[in-house]
């Protein structure tokens, strides 16, 4: 990895070094037991000891080091911690009445009390003494002196516990300061600026300076280099008076050690939370950006979309601004952006003086992307003459343009604009994008929705003048058809006059064709009006059973003259009245009775009638032509034929079936055709009628 990047500590011991840490070591002593009675003699030695043991327990659990690990600290440390107590200020504390007080003097010497030396081996660093009104027995001088001792050895234990803890809470402080402090430097390039550190009492100094941390000629230097999966990152120096100690070394080989795994440790938990917080931010931008795409979706009016669009987007990203621009051409026939949709006052503003952007506007990003159709993301507009907008959005410092693109053509741009440098970076691209193509896509499908809703418009207007034209026209021409009848009906029977036989035949042929022609016309006028809302049934009671038979007397004459047959099974009961417009239904019958003999050249037609439970069900079947499945429901459109050639043998409007069916539907009836297709299998007809009874 190159060259190795120092991490050096200067320490400095200065344990137990100040007189208030010293007051609480031994307060905290004195408080965990009663200085002991004179009787018995047995119980304060007894409470020592267990005091002792106790202690010695604790303090290997709480320190969580082997022997060899206390013994070491001791070893390296127990010199300095005599030279901080061997001093000419002295600290004392009277125990009288369970009260503890300091005190400011020496201890007296008088004659009835019994002094007990502290000591750690052979060094004295304190005494206990223990006043009387009598003079102090043999026995409490020993009691005194296990006392000292006990003390003695309480107050090295909780030095070395002190010690052990403040060993690991300064390595732990110092890889938090080491991490916190220039962390992205590690494992870099070997080119990354080295990084050093000088602990001194209890003090990180973080510096660049290698000459100062290196510049440690007056103390003795160790030096332990810092690896991560064995690659060298750096190295630990220890600057101490008495360094170079076996003991010093494992030391600093345990930190070393530690320290290492700590900072692997760290950069994985680092790396670890970054991914994490990048993929809570890709996933919190994903699920904005669907949340506008499914609100813009949903909106069908292209101007309130795209209002949406840059309202929701500048709220949800915390933006300074948003806007949308189109591609289209101005009165000139010059290619422009304009602005479509803004958010803000200033957006409003905007779009009030109608805003826009050439395409060849060299100096602007827009023209920029439009002719690129590539994102463009400026961090610093300050320095760039390519940014335009600065009239208007002074305060922008960043921005993006995206361009809005749907299957390959060019649609306008989407941009957004933030008060903050460097806003944007390479990973919102994806995000932005999306949201332009989603925005681009939903403003297509609102446009060609909006087409359609005019072009629906449009038909409607049109059918709504088509039926008022072919309204106005069948009343027009019935008028002079019912005149043509009505004289040649009169001509045919001689009220004017006597007829050759030639005349007879000519004047026959011009009624019959008057009379078809009055047909269509009533049936074109029937659709009219059915379409206006103009032709509606009349329901009155009705007996269906004897329409029927009417029906059959009424067409039998065309079977007779098309040499077909003609059939009824009537299994309608005969008294059965219900509610209908019985002129309707006898009108729906002769036309599917007509429709069947039209298309049938020989064979017949046979019509079969029930009761079902609560409907009329009739049949018409006929052995005719057919009709193909595909046209079944083809049939009931208006103007619609089965034969659309211009050779077809067959005439008529059209209007017949969807005119029934629109009658039986008047009904609340239904209407249908079933055929194979097949010619000689012909095709039924079905209708169904609901009973209803009349009110009593």
């Amino acid at each position: 990895m190159g060259q190795e990047r120092p991490a050096i500590i200067h320490k400095e011991m200065n344990i137990m070094s100040k007189k208030d840490n010293t007051k609480k070591q031994i307060q905290k002593l004195l408080s965990m037991e009663e200085i002991p009675e004179t009787k018995p003699a047995k119980q304060p030695h007894q409470k020592a000891k267990k005091v002792a043991s106790e202690l010695r327990e604790a303090i290997l659990h709480a320190s969580k080091s082997s022997k060899k690990d206390k013994s070491d600290l001791e070893k390296i440390s127990w010199g300095e911690f005599l030279n901080a107590i061997d001093r000419d200020e002295r600290i004392g504390f009277r125990f009288d009445q369970e009260e503890v007080t300091p005190i400011e003097d020496q201890l007296s010497d008088e004659s009835l009390s019994a002094n007990a030396l502290l000591k750690i081996g052979d060094e004295v660093f304190g005494k206990i003494q223990l006043d009387g009104e009598q003079n102090i027995s043999s026995k409490n001088e020993k009691i005194l002196s296990s006392i000292a001792q006990q003390v003695s050895q309480h107050i090295e234990n909780l030095r070395l516990v002190e010690q052990a803890n403040q060993y690991r809470a300064e390595a732990e402080e110092a890889s938090r300061l080491l991490t916190q402090q220039g962390w992205d430097e590690y494992l870099q390039s070997p080119d990354a600026p080295e990084i050093g550190y000088i602990y001194d009492q209890k003090r990180v100094i973080a510096t660049n300076d290698l000459e100062t941390i290196t510049n440690l000629a007056d103390a003795d230097i160790i030096t332990q280099a810092i690896s991560v999966r064995d690659e060298p990152i750096g190295q630990l120096t220890l600057a101490n008076i008495e360094a170079q100690s076996e003991q010093a070394h494992s030391l600093l080989a345990t930190v070393v050690d530690g320290l290492s795994a700590h900072i692997e440790n760290l950069r994985l938990l680092d790396e670890t939370e970054r991914g994490r917080q990048q993929l809570d931010k890709r996933a919190a931008e994903l699920e904005t950006v669907a949340k506008v795409s499914t609100a813009a979706a949903a909106i069908r009016d292209p101007e309130s979309l795209l209002r949406s669009v840059v309202d929701l987007t500048n709220y949800s990203f915390k933006l300074y601004h948003t806007s949308v621009y189109l591609a289209e051409k101005d009165e000139e026939g010059v290619e422009i952006l304009k602005l479509a949709a803004a958010s803000g006052k200033i957006g409003y503003k905007m779009l009030e003086e109608e805003h826009f952007v050439k395409f060849k506007e060299d100096q602007s990003i827009f023209s920029q992307v439009t002719r690129a159709h590539d994102v463009y993301i400026s961090n610093d507009t300050e320095d760039k003459p390519v940014f335009l907008a600065r009239d208007y959005l002074p305060k922008t410092r960043s921005e993006m343009v995206v361009p809005m693109i749907v299957a390959d053509q060019f649609v306008g741009i989407f941009d957004v604009k933030s008060e903050i440098p460097n806003r944007f970076s390479e990973d919102d691209i994806r995000t932005y994008t999306t949201l332009a193509a989603q925005t681009a896509i939903a403003l297509q499908n609102a446009q060609l929705y909006e087409e359609q809703i005019r072009t629906v418009e449009r038909l409607r207007e049109l059918d709504h003048l088509k039926s008022s034209f072919l309204a106005n026209m069948s009343h027009e021409l019935r008028t002079p058809l019912n005149s043509i009848s009505g004289f040649t009906q009169v001509m045919l029977e001689g009220l004017d006059g006597p007829l050759s036989k030639e005349m007879e035949e000519d004047l026959g042929l011009i009624g019959k064709n008057a009379d078809h022609l009055l047909i269509l016309i009533n049936e074109v006028l029937d659709m009219a009006k059915i379409e206006a809302g103009r032709l509606s049934v009349t329901l009155g009671p009705a007996n269906l059973y004897q329409v029927l038979e009417d029906v059959i007397k009424t067409t039998s004459t065309l079977t007779r003259q098309n040499d077909l047959t003609i059939s009824l099974e009537n299994n309608i009961p005969e008294d059965l009245i219900i509610m209908a417009d019985d002129m309707r239904i006898q009108q729906v019958m002769i036309n599917l009775i007509g429709n069947a003999m039209k298309f049938t050249k020989e064979g017949g037609v046979f019509i079969y009638s029930e009761k079902d439970k609560d409907l009329i069900r009739i049949k018409v079947v006929d052995t005719g032509l057919g009709i193909p499945p595909e046209l079944l429901e083809t049939i009931f459109e208006a103007f619609s034929q089965v034969d659309t050639s211009t050779t077809r043998k067959v005439g008529g409007t059209g209007l017949g079936l969807p005119i029934s069916r629109r009658f039986v539907e008047m009904h609340n009836g239904r209407l249908w055709a079933e055929s194979s297709g097949i010619e000689g299998e012909g095709s039924t007809f079905i209708l169904e009628i609901p009973i209803v009874l009349p009110e009593e």
